[in-house]
């Protein structure tokens, strides 16, 4: 810790919260303190928050947090600056979700204990620890939105809730005026801050702290491109819905021209009634079905925030970011509303600029490119997500391909290492990661935690971190002893716990490749031979040939097992599952080429073959990255253009960002359909690997 540490926490810190909340009620609850300074000084303020917060410094927005993770590696947010002589308010708003049972908990991506708030640090000589001079109150106002009350689907949602306002009890103005109204009472202490690695005794709170790895999340202003509907008292100005909403019943549909992640910020004069203000990726018809970005409407099939009107001046800025491309605003006003302004700022994770790919003599690659660097930005906040319309969890299956993405079009690693790291925290004593980190609940997919063992590979071969790799590698080494735990006396690995998703395959239940049937995979024998294969690479960067010896052993005894049980000599085809010739897909004899089940010298034309071979069970947008990867290293450059085609189809749908599957089942932004990025970059040279690889 160095001296300007020791000053931020020179003081013991403590958690508090307001007397009257008890663990896990959900709401908001507000924390303000009010300094003077006489002079120019500088502050320096951590704070930590159970769920989230919001803090300001004079009404402006220094950041969100606290980033999400866990309770063992709960984090905090530094804030630093100089205050001029004068009046400061230090204002922070803290939101606590459902922490419940499975069809009513939400968010899923958060970890926490049930509500407080922990401030450290000074401002000049003041000291900004609880409860020094701080003042709370509930907001009576605004409560978080279960979700049968924001959407009439029966789709299980674990993002976080909507919110309902209601302005006859809610202030706007709270965390900047003097005396905002309500009671402000001082807060109760919960105990002292615990600090990850330092405490000795049984630890007073649950939260083990650590500073903040990772940048804000960055916001910038996007435009609403049209109106669809609305009454003619109503216009865009600047990328801005301005104007007047007269008495009635009846809906606004607005278009901001793209799908995206946006904090919504609306605000007017006066009027009475309510407003379902709901969110969409996608237009419907009157059945219900899906329209294609024609004009349409949302109805029931968007989420929605609910705003009370009072007859007062109003305003409403969303806590957690919003996602769709279309808004619609369901309007029932006794009085109307007047000088309305409703604007949207696009927020992701602040990667910098994205490299440029030009194409000129084939131009949709350039749009393709551009949209999967669109897809990847709405799938990037505090961490990777898979999707940011419903469930904003990061999976390893998806975070592997962002990453990778992540890494060529920006050339930064920031979420890259934290999702290693993350993934890493999740381990459990079976040696197993989860699928999906920072989670409320746990889920394995066998698959998933050899993927993150190949993230790790990929973040080398990208960057030549040996710093990384050595923290890691024994967290690996321990994963895959699991699966050799599991090697069956023929020499395939059999089932291990959890679910085994491979692919959203139509016939495949559950999307596994083994039908439920509990019988040793292909697919998961091929995962399991290149992770040790790589993993063997690393050891040997890492200086450890024993290792490296042995887990190459590995990788050959379980290729000669897939080649001895799991390929079919009379169909010259790899099954999903020995013994199972009607058991066939891409899939398998994909992973046959690519981790080394088929001969070097046949690996090119059995590619051909099997790409053509229409008795296989064919991948979707998602394993498609593994086919891409396949043509790239034995196919032709002809030959991977032609596979770009699935997305080229999704542009003359009408898409702009590309979705979980090319039907469009259900999210129509998910970035594990985001790989071409990858192979366009890498294809011409523009992203350079720092070491070598079998395909990437």
């Amino acid at each position: 810790m160095n001296s300007q540490d020791e000053k931020l926490f020179s003081n013991q810190p403590v958690w508090g919260w307001h007397p009257e909340r008890v663990e896990h009620q959900s709401g908001y609850t507000l924390f303000r303190k009010k300094v003077f300074f006489s002079e120019k000084v500088h502050f320096h303020l951590a704070v930590s928050a159970d769920n989230r917060y919001t803090f300001f410094l004079d009404g402006k927005l220094m950041g969100r947090g606290p980033l999400r993770s866990d309770l063992d590696h709960y984090f905090y947010e530094e804030y630093e600056g100089d205050l001029d002589a004068g009046n400061h308010i230090f204002s922070i708003e803290v939101i606590v979700w459902n922490n419940a049972w499975r069809t009513s908990c939400a968010p899923w991506a958060e970890m926490h204990a049930g509500g407080g708030l922990m401030t450290a640090g000074y401002a000049g000589d003041e000291r900004m620890e609880l409860t020094s001079n701080w003042l709370c109150a509930i907001d009576r106002g605004r409560m978080p939105l279960a979700w049968k009350d924001a959407w009439q689907d029966n789709t299980l949602i674990p993002a976080p809730p909507m919110d309902k306002i209601d302005f006859a009890f809610y202030d706007p103005e709270w965390f900047y005026t003097d005396n905002p109204p309500g009671e402000w009472i001082k807060p109760a202490i919960i105990g002292k801050a615990e600090f990850r690695n330092s405490y000795q005794l049984d630890p007073d709170t649950p939260w083990n702290l650590m500073k903040r790895s990772l940048k804000q999340m960055q916001e910038s202003f996007t435009p609403i491109t049209k109106i669809l509907s609305a009454p003619e008292t109503l216009s865009v100005s600047n990328g801005r819905l301005c104007g007047s909403f007269p008495s009635g019943r009846y809906t606004v549909l607005l278009d901001t021209g793209r799908n995206q992640t946006y904090i919504v910020r609306f605000s007017g004069k006066s009027g009475k009634g309510k407003c379902r203000l709901a969110y969409s990726e996608t237009l419907f018809d009157e059945q219900g079905s899906k329209v294609n970005h024609c004009p349409g409407s949302i109805g029931g099939k968007g989420y929605a925030d609910l705003l009370y009107y009072a007859g007062k001046p109003w305003q409403y800025t969303s806590f957690w970011y919003r996602t769709g491309r279309f808004l619609e605003l369901e309007l029932d006003l006794s009085e109307p509303l007047t000088e309305c302004k409703l604007e949207l700022s696009f927020i992701t994770y602040p990667y910098g600029p994205f490299r440029e790919f030009q194409s000129p003599n084939d131009p949709i690659l350039e749009k393709i490119y551009q949209t999967a660097c669109h897809t990847l930005r709405c799938c990037s906040h505090e961490h990777f997500e898979d999707c940011p319309y419903y469930e904003q969890l990061q999976y390893a299956g998806d975070s592997r391909i962002e990453a990778l993405v992540s890494y060529a079009v920006s050339g930064q690693d920031d979420l890259g290492k934290h999702a290693l790291r993350t993934l890493a925290a999740s381990q459990l004593s079976s040696g197993l990661t989860q699928s999906r980190y920072p989670s409320a609940f746990k889920q394995i997919i066998p698959g998933y935690s050899l993927i993150w063992a190949l993230m790790l590979h990929d973040h080398y071969v990208c960057f030549a971190d040996k710093t990384l790799t050595a923290e890691l590698l024994p967290n690996v080494e321990t994963m895959l002893d699991a699966f050799e735990r599991a090697r069956l006396p023929e020499g395939l690995i059999g089932p291990l716990e959890g679910w085994h998703y491979t692919d959203w395959v139509q016939e495949w239940y559950a999307g596994a490749s083994d039908r439920q049937k509990n019988v040793p995979e292909t697919i998961l024998n091929l995962f399991y031979a290149e992770a040790c294969s790589r993993t063997a690479e690393l050891e040997i960067i890492n200086g450890n040939m024993p290792k490296a010896s042995e887990f190459q052993k590995r990788a050959e005894k379980t290729l000669d097992a897939v080649n001895a049980l799991c390929y079919d000599s009379k169909k010259k085809r790899y099954l999903d599952s020995p013994g199972r010739s009607d058991w066939l897909s891409l899939h398998s004899n994909i992973l046959a080429v690519l981790f080394g089940a088929v001969p070097e010298s046949e690996r090119a034309d059995f590619l051909r073959e099997i790409c053509a071979d229409t008795e296989l069970k064919q991948m979707t947008l998602y394993f498609s990255f593994y086919l891409l990867a396949a043509i790239f290293k034995y196919g032709t450059a002809e030959e991977l253009r032609s596979h770009y085609a699935a997305w080229e189809k999704m542009l003359q749908k009408g898409c702009t960002t590309f979705p979980e599957t090319p039907g469009m089942a259900r999210s129509e932004c998910h970035a594990w359909s985001c790989a071409p990025a990858w192979f366009l970059l890498r294809s011409n040279g523009t992203f350079q690997l720092k070491s070598e690889s079998s395909y990437l």
